[in-house]
């Protein structure tokens, strides 16, 4: 498997490949999904990379998805609980704390998913610029084996 530089792939393929990863910041999952369908026949650099983006794309929706559902649940278990102390006659203020505490670590996980796969795939553009086929981590390989039916 070759991770290195491939010296036959042309400037435009380079470029196609880095605006796959890009299109985290702008043009969201289509623009890899339209690159893939132009290219797919045309050269293997940017089906290689147009398919990465888009998986990558995936996996960033998920994991947001996961995120936003365990706050929601987090938030009614805390606001449930708050109920729970409130008709009890004990200290709702607790309850208010833990609510507030969740919500501000929720939150910043949030912004470290957000930055951190903007900042991946970044990373992942300057590398298809300079010629790498980088793979990421769990789909890269799957995806290399079947662009080059290698097993």
């Amino acid at each position: 498997m070759n991770n290195g530089n491939i010296t036959n792939i042309t400037n435009e393929e380079k470029l196609l490949a880095m605006l796959s990863h890009l299109s985290m910041l702008f043009g969201g999952i289509i623009l890899p999904i339209i690159l893939w369908a132009v290219q797919k026949d045309k050269s293997n650099f940017v089906r290689f990379h147009s398919l990465q983006a888009i998986f990558f794309h995936i996996a960033y929706l998920l994991m947001v998805i996961i995120i936003t559902m365990v706050i929601v649940l987090l938030s009614l278990a805390s606001g449930l609980g708050i109920t729970f102390f409130a008709t009890r006659n004990q200290d709702p203020g607790a309850m208010s704390a833990i609510l507030i505490i969740v919500m501000a670590i929720s939150i910043g996980l949030i912004f470290l998913v957000i930055f951190g796969m903007i900042g991946y795939s970044i990373y992942l553009a300057v590398k298809a610029y300079g010629g790498n086929y980088i793979m990421v981590p769990v789909i890269g390989k799957i995806i290399y084996r079947k662009i080059f039916n290698t097993l």
